[in-house]
This record gives C-alpha cells, structure tokens and sequence, in this order.
C-alpha cells in the first residue's frame, strides 16, 4: 500500500468516524426531545464515539502533537446546553476537515470536551439520586 492509498483510507474512516459521532449525538438530541430517560448512557455513547473520531482525525492529518487547549469550564453549566454545544462544535469540525485540519481539530476536540463534561455532570446527578 503506498502512502497515498494508506492517506485515502485514513480519511475515509475519519469521515466514517465523524459520521458516526454525528449519529450518536443526533440521538442523544432527539433522546432529550422525546422523555430523556438513561440519558447519561447516550452522551457517554457519543463521547466515545466523539473520542474515537478525534483520534483517527488526528493521525490522518498528523496532529499526535497537536493539544487545543480546553474551553472555559462553566460554573453550574447544564448538561443539555453543553451536549447542544458540543453538537455545534462537532457541525464545525466535519466542515473544516477539507480546509484547515487543524481548526476542526481544535473543534472536535472542543466536542469531545463539552459531552465529557455533560457526562460527568449527569454521573454525578445519578450518584445523587441512589
């Protein structure tokens, strides 16, 4: 396989991952529209999916080196307007891809942290119920 075959096969499963994060968090939306029961489960499924895409982003345009610094953390944020943001920020990421990697890296990444921090607000909310 040479260099160029492996470039094309990296970004055709980027694309996949990033479609697929889309999916996962599409769902965790119209989840939170309908009854929003076991809502924690669905971020947590698209933050890894969000991870993973992130991950296979960044070796296909050769950003291993590469951290985005974090976003402000909210004080009191909600779990809703942050998956809504990630959502967002992972719209940006798939439309940057083509034209500057970089910037939709530092999008992507921006995902990944946003529902790792809805995650954890309702993990948290959960362990306060039982």
């Amino acid at each position: 396989m040479d260099a160029a075959e492996e470039q094309r096969m990296l970004e055709e499963k980027a694309g996949q991952a990033l479609e697929e994060a889309r999916a996962k968090l599409d769902a965790v939306l119209d989840h939170v529209s309908r009854d929003g029961t076991d809502l924690e489960k669905k971020v947590w499924l698209a933050e890894e999916a969000a991870e993973y895409s992130s991950l296979l982003y960044s070796l296909t345009y050769n950003l291993e080196d590469v951290d985005p610094p974090a976003p402000v953390r909210k004080r009191n944020a909600e779990p809703i307007p942050l998956v809504k943001e990630s959502s967002e920020s992972l719209r940006h990421a798939t439309e940057l891809r083509g034209k500057s990697p970089l910037e939709g890296y530092q999008y992507l990444r921006t995902t990944v942290y946003k529902l790792r921090q809805a995650h954890h607000i309702l993990e948290k909310a959960g362990a306060k119920k039982r």
